[in-house]
């Protein structure tokens, strides 16, 4: 796997959040409404992005009519209400789903998973989520001055193929141009865990 790119298209997604750009402004020339990568059509129960799972049209969680959350309700207080951060992060997008954000002190932990090894689809999936995680992030400012570290777990078939984390102040010097994108990713290269 390309540990660069993937960790390029990482970086860059949080950058885009804590600089406050919206999806319009990355460039990236990929959909932000995720139409450009279509669930197999043999999986009928993968997630589509859109609030549905599986072919009956069943809302998740937070979608129920009956007023009633699942265990993966993220208003019990479990991602320490970050300021700036909205209750979840949902990444539209079949090939990645967010599927756990935990808050301790000032770090803040995304656990994401896979459904595939594939370093190129991965990279240009990681770089298109910015507008996904713009979303997610209703007050840049608030977010970088409450959380010191960003981590992310990356899992494929429930093994973690790749963690790394982000320092919120090496972002704030690459959106600035105090930081070039070489040393940012150098610096983020530097935490990346393996199996």
């Amino acid at each position: 796997m390309e540990r660069r790119q993937i960790l390029l298209g990482s970086g860059a997604a949080l950058v885009t959040v804590l600089a406050g750009c919206s999806s319009d402004e990355t460039g990236n020339g990929s959909n932000s409404d995720g139409t450009d990568d279509e669930p197999p059509a043999d999986d009928d129960t993968a997630d589509t992005g859109d609030g549905a799972t599986g072919t009956d049209g069943t809302k998740k969680d937070k979608d129920k009519t009956d007023g009633t959350h699942d265990d993966k309700d993220k208003t019990d207080d479990s991602n320490g209400d970050v300021p700036g951060l909205d209750d979840e992060l949902t990444i539209d997008s079949w090939m990645i789903s967010v599927t756990d954000i935990s808050r301790d002190g000032d770090e803040l932990t995304v656990v994401a998973t896979t459904t595939t090894t594939n370093s190129d689809a991965l990279r240009d999936k990681l770089e298109s989520i910015a507008s996904d995680m713009s979303d997610a992030v209703t007050d840049p400012e608030a977010f970088a001055d409450a959380i010191d570290r960003v981590s992310w777990v990356l899992k494929h078939d429930g093994t973690m193929i790749l963690s790394f984390y982000v320092d919120t102040q090496w972002v704030r010097k690459y959106s600035t141009g105090a930081m070039s994108r070489e040393a940012f990713t150098d610096r983020v290269l530097e935490t990346v865990e393996q199996p």
